[in-house]
């Protein structure tokens, strides 16, 4: 699992749930959709706003300053004043386990 970094249990992030994790020096938002887990910077590309603080909506997080909206699987931006989409992190769940690339 070279290049992964335990973050977390499965039963730590509820469906619904999110948090941010640091890896190698970049904050990351880590979510579980509905069973999926999706790791995106945690970072907003507009004004640089924790998306922690944010909320979710279907597969996506709002980020809670000026409502810029991304779509968690792909970072794609869904709603301005954002224009940059999220940096993406890969993910693996194993033995319960939620890993993060590093």
């Amino acid at each position: 699992m070279s290049g992964l970094v335990r973050v977390c249990k499965t039963s730590d992030l509820l469906p619904g749930e999110k948090i941010a994790v640091e890896i190698s020096g970049k904050s990351i938002l880590l979510v579980n959709c509905n069973g999926r887990f999706c790791a995106v910077s945690n970072l907003c590309t507009h004004l640089q706003v924790e998306l922690v603080n944010g909320f979710l909506l279907d597969d996506d997080v709002v980020c809670s300053a000026h409502l810029s909206r991304f779509r968690l699987e792909t970072g794609e931006v869904l709603n301005p004043p954002a224009t940059i989409p999220l940096d993406t992190y890969k993910t693996l769940v194993q033995n319960d386990e939620v890993f993060v690339e590093a």
